[in-house]
């Protein structure tokens, strides 16, 4: 046995034993002893039983017995891992499961045994690693990034004495990218940078927009870009209420081309003196969020000589810089949200199995119409974020909201608490109105609220997204350890030959899905019609890649909502004839366990085809829309040509869908949905029920 020398110092700690004292209780001649040992990576056996029983708490000697114990299988969690005794279960039945397998049993259980096996290393995988990510989502100006610092501890004393995150926040346009909180070694900054070609458009629109009056980009974009060129907006000296913007001035200096004025401002940011993409900071720096503030503050606004424009910001800071948890976490601190809700970074969020998405809102409109548009799509997609509760709402309430909230008598109520029950219940009726699942809701005031009592509510939403991997390592856990002493090889070969030749019947049953229900289009449509004006240019100047409006996604998720419409139905009758198998085995534990997991993959297999369905959707449409110039050309033309613009530009894209050629394209999809239906579900299912050692009975 080796035991990490880390945690005996943290087990020293936790008792309040200095390394004078430690010395003294092992009876060596002095500390330095001491700190020699816990300077090595590890120590042997003999010594940390010497160390941790001369500590003497409950704690040390738990670790003495912990590392005590001996793992041949999987790897040895960390003593502090929130699910330690979960994996030692589950290593204590791999064990056993070899020792059976070791020595003479019927033949017919080999299968069976590898089963249990491949999905107890599988289940133990996912809970053994302790890393997921908490993604923030919410509107511009709510409050995300101010709530997200302050739940984190990842805040700076004000000028005015209170707490102050250490990003840029401002009441809303002030972040210019995506920020990433990573944990690292050490203080530090990673920039991925917009491109050259990104930038010219960003420039191009901003110069459309100073002499044209209409358009451009959005504030924080145009702040920073301003910056990077040294052309700021000031204050007239002779009116404080009019902003001179010196890049209208520049048309004195060419007024033949805007393409000038745009090269002259690019030029001026120097971008190829911006090449910087990461600076680190020693971890012992006791300055180091003070540094890391001002690093990312300067980056954000463009006033960072060797840094470019960001797409994506990732901050590194010290596990002891942030608030205390049991889980290796990752901040994401989404782009705020100003026009279309359906992004493709906000849905990778929601897709991912070890993430957990915090959709913030205010606190007097909760839960807010794009939350609702965000929660109702998910439903549309059939995404199963809801279901597998990877989805939360953050309320973020301001100064005395919650008392103005009226009770059910029409008076004010009588404490916050009060309140927040009150606006829980409406927004439990807003989302049952729109047929949505209810969902974890939390409510934070980043003044008033404790940060610890909310940050430790957030973790438990943690641990109830872990919680079917646990249950599903529990039940494996159990069958396993009972295999060798209570398992009837016949019975369990007569389940898995009903089981082979039903996987067969539903492989062939339901080949053909129905044909499409919902146009592809139809959510594109209807975004066009609600979007920004300017946010519409913005996406057809890019030829439909704009992040706030990306074109070609909307086609995908709409493929994708058509592609849930057409499957589940045929997913329900798959469940329905494993539900009968799971009653046909209801007394036999190891077969029932086949129809449950088998019932579990299932579900994700109907994910991973759904998630496939997006690509589908997208590559089918795109070379036609990528190859249509004159089509671009005439969207791009109607751009200031007068009112209705955003119903004429759904109207263009409509009739664009219309095309006879584009029948292809939906053959295409149709073609491809029928495959990977077959391939990520019905062959899957064929394969998982199949057994090589099956015969008639």
């Amino acid at each position: 046995m080796t035991v990490p020398t880390a945690a005996l110092k943290k087990a020293r700690e936790a008792a309040n034993i200095n390394q004078t004292e430690m010395a003294q209780r092992l009876g060596v001649s002095s500390n330095s002893v001491v700190s020699r040992l816990e300077k090595t990576e590890t120590t042997d056996q003999a010594m940390a039983e010497r160390y941790l029983k001369a500590i003497g708490t409950e704690q040390s000697l738990a670790m003495l017995d912990y590392y005590s114990r001996e793992w041949k299988i999987s790897k040895r969690p960390d003593f502090k891992h929130p699910n330690r005794d979960v994996l030692w279960q589950a290593e204590t039945a791999l064990q056993s499961l070899e020792v059976f397998e070791a020595g003479e049993f019927d033949a017919l259980l080999a299968e069976p045994l590898k089963f249990l096996r491949s999905n107890l290393i599988s289940t133990a995988d996912y809970v053994w690693q302790t890393d997921h990510a908490l993604a923030w989502i919410g509107v511009v100006g709510i409050g995300k990034t101010t709530a997200l610092s302050h739940l984190t501890n990842l805040i700076l004393p004000g000028t005015d004495g209170r707490p102050k995150p250490i990003f840029p926040a401002s009441g809303g346009r002030t972040t210019t990218s995506e920020v990433v909180v990573r944990l690292g070694p050490a203080f530090g900054v990673a920039v991925e940078p917009k491109t050259e070609d990104e930038i010219r458009i960003l420039v191009t629109e901003i110069v459309d927009a100073a002499l044209d009056g209409k358009g451009g980009v959005s504030t924080e974009i145009d702040r920073a870009i301003r910056n990077m060129a040294d052309l700021p907006k000031a204050r007239d000296p002779n009116d404080p209420k009019i902003l001179i913007d010196p890049i209208r001035e520049l048309t004195r200096d060419y007024p033949e081309s805007r393409e000038d004025i745009v090269h002259a401002i690019v030029a001026r940011m120097k971008l190829e003196q911006r090449t910087e993409t990461q600076l680190l900071l020693s971890e012992d720096n006791a300055g180091g969020l003070e540094w890391l503030s001002k690093v990312v503050t300067e980056i954000n606004f463009g006033r960072h000589a060797r840094f470019s424009l960001p797409q994506r910001v990732t901050v590194f800071v010290p596990k002891r810089a942030m608030r205390k948890s049991d889980f290796d976490l990752t901040i994401i601190d989404t782009k705020g949200i100003h026009g279309a809700t359906d992004r493709p970074d906000l849905q990778s969020m929601y897709s991912n199995p070890r993430t957990l998405s915090i959709l913030c809102c205010a606190f007097n409109d909760a839960p807010g119409q794009e939350t609702l548009d965000i929660l109702k799509g998910l439903v549309d997609m059939g995404s199963d974020a809801i279901e597998r509760q990877r989805v939360m709402l953050l309320v973020l309430p301001r100064a005395d909201e919650a008392l103005k909230v009226i009770n059910g008598m029409g008076e004010p109520v009588e404490s916050v608490a009060e309140g927040y029950a009150y606006r829980t219940s409406q927004i439990l009726d807003s989302l049952a109105a729109e047929n949505i699942p209810s969902v974890p809701i939390l409510y934070f005031n980043a003044v008033e609220d404790g940060s610890a009592t909310t940050w430790r509510e957030i973790s438990e939403n943690i641990d109830v997204l872990r919680q079917r991997q646990l249950e599903r390592l529990s039940r494996f856990t159990a069958l396993a350890l009972d295999f060798q002493n209570s398992a009837d090889a016949h019975k369990i070969q007569q389940a898995r030959n009903t089981l082979a030749r039903e996987g067969q019947n539903i492989w062939n049953a339901y080949q053909d899905i129905p044909t499409a229900v919902r146009p592809a289009q139809q959510g594109l449509i209807s975004e066009l019609k609600r979007s920004h004006p300017s946010t519409i240019a913005a996406a057809v100047v890019r030829k439909g890649a704009w992040y706030n409006l990306d074109i070609h996604h909307f086609i995908g998720t709409g493929v994708r909502s058509d592609a849930n419409l057409r499957t589940s139905g045929l997913v329900r009758k798959i469940q329905g004839r494993l539900d009968a198998l799971r009653d046909q085995f209801n007394s036999t534990s190891e077969a029932l366990a086949l129809v449950d997991t088998l019932a579990e993959d299932l579900a994700d297999w109907h994910q991973d085809f759904l998630v496939r369905a997006v690509t589908i959707g997208k590559n089918a449409f795109k070379q036609f829309l990528d190859a249509d110039v004159e089509f671009w050309k005439e969207l791009k033309r109607r751009w200031g040509q007068g009112s209705g613009y955003r119903n004429e530009i759904a109207d263009m894209m409509e009739k664009w869908f219309e095309k006879e050629e584009l029948n292809k394209a939906r053959a295409k999809i149709d073609r491809r949905l029928a495959e990977a239906w077959k391939e990520l579900v019905l062959d899957r299912v064929l394969e998982s029920s199949a057994l090589k050692e099956a015969t008639d009975e």
